[in-house]
């Protein structure tokens, strides 16, 4: 049985905590996936950002995806 690490990602594409959420959007348009990980400054894993929490979570509420961070919908 592989362990986790031989089949994940090396090189995983992060969305930064304060990024806006068009910004994170676009990146996600561009390396086609539906999700993407918010990290930190300090480089760790603080959640992780879906196409469907942008559109539930901020679209569906009339916020302006340009003025949401991504931080924002991280769990605290």
């Amino acid at each position: 049985m592989p362990m986790a690490r031989e089949i994940m990602t090396n090189d995983v594409t992060c969305v930064r905590e304060q990024d806006d959420l068009k910004s994170a959007a676009k990146r996600m348009a561009e390396l086609g996936v539906g999700a993407l990980p918010i990290c930190g400054d300090d480089n760790r894993l603080k959640g992780m950002l879906t196409d469907r929490d942008i559109v539930v979570k901020v679209l569906a509420e009339g916020r302006d995806p340009a003025n949401v961070m991504a931080g924002e919908l991280a769990p605290r």
